[in-house]
């Protein structure tokens, strides 16, 4: 295939490159063995200036348009010639990633609309209350506690009218006397996550990894040697 300009890259279906080509593999090859090549390439992908130069590395990569200035209305910058872009490359200027990781910061706010059901909770709250001691008496059932009584049989410390018609002072307990839990489970009723779902089901992820790479088919890429040198016009 010596009618090929030197410098031509194309991508081949087998795993060696023929007479006249070289594969595309990032090598170092010498300046006086591939004189045309290095008169097209330089430098450009590596190497020593005039004794060595590197071939282009597509191992992996893809080709892409290169470009020195700012096309209107791209989002994309530029890529110069030699330059690679992506995280595969150890040696050139590199730039993104194989893999972006989202936050929740980068996430849109949601909303989550519906009904809180809150039938299937139970709160219990547990006073404790001592009936050791001199003077100490058993506590009577659905009592409030009240001041101490006076004379001999002191400590009749519960009001036993639970509904009294003059509101009565009330004090603080020690909160370490109190034990108070909650059981069972809330439910959303209605709204966007549909009826019955438990709360504990809900989870949002804070990060991921999302894949950025197009489908690919791998092949091998070579670079002509031996041909036609490409005059400027």
């Amino acid at each position: 295939m010596e009618d090929a300009f030197i410098g031509t890259i194309m991508a081949v279906a087998y795993d060696y490159a023929p007479v006249g080509w070289l594969p595309c593999n990032g090598q170092l090859v010498q300046v006086q063995q591939y004189q045309a090549l290095y008169a097209l390439l330089g430098n450009t992908y590596g190497g020593v200036i005039n004794q060595t130069f590197a071939l282009p590395d597509l191992r992996g990569y893809a080709v892409i348009g290169s470009g020195v200035s700012a096309t209107p209305g791209r989002t994309m910058p530029p890529v110069a010639l030699g330059a690679s872009v992506g995280a595969n490359s150890l040696d050139l200027n590199t730039q993104g990633a194989a893999t972006l990781t989202i936050g929740s910061a980068n996430l849109p706010a949601v909303a989550i609309g519906g009904a809180l059901n809150t039938t299937g909770l139970t709160a219990t709250s547990i006073l404790s209350a001592t009936t050791s001691g001199p003077g100490a008496t058993a506590p009577a059932a659905g009592a409030m506690l009240s001041a101490s009584g006076t004379g001999a049989g002191a400590a009749a410390i519960y009001y036993t009218n639970p509904t009294p018609s003059t509101p009565l002072p009330l004090v603080a307990l020690n909160s370490a006397s109190v034990q108070s839990s909650v059981d069972g489970a809330a439910t959303f009723t209605t709204g966007a996550l549909g009826s019955g779902t438990p709360l504990s089901n809900i989870s949002v992820a804070s990060t991921a990894q999302v894949p950025t790479m197009q489908p690919s088919l791998g092949m091998t890429y070579i670079i002509c040697w031996q041909g036609y040198y490409p005059v400027r016009p």
